[in-house]
Order: C-alpha cells, then structure tokens, then sequence
C-alpha cells in the first residue's frame, strides 16, 4: 500500500499536465477554425469587390501631415 502512496503524487501531476495538454490542443483547434472562417469571409469580399470595382475598401484612410 505504501507503493500506492508514493505513486499518488506523480499520476495527479500527470492527470493535471494531461488536462492543460488537451486544453492547448483545443484552443490551438478552434484558433484555426476561427481564422480558416476569417480567411473565407475575405477571400468572399475581395470577389465580391472585384465584380463590383465602383465600391471602395471601407477602413477609414489616414490622411499625412502637414509639413
């Protein structure tokens, strides 16, 4: 039983660099998803802008200074 007892330790060190492992991995995965979705939504625009060349981008352009 004292095997056990020294055991103990270790397995819940493994089990928490397990679960933060897994949480790495699930981050790293919805990361991609959202930025593929991103990267689709532009491609879309830049297409859609490119059958349309009257419309302009609608970021807000910065103007130089004066000198």
């Amino acid at each position: 039983m004292d095997y056990v007892a020294a055991i103990f330790p270790s397995i819940g060190v493994l089990a928490i660099f397990v679960v933060a492992i897994r949480a790495i991995f699930q981050a790293d995965r919805r990361e991609r998803l959202a930025q593929a979705a991103e990267d689709r939504r532009l491609t879309a625009d830049e297409k859609t802008r490119a059958g349309n060349p009257g419309q302009t981008h609608t970021s807000q352009s910065v103007k130089p200074a004066d000198s």
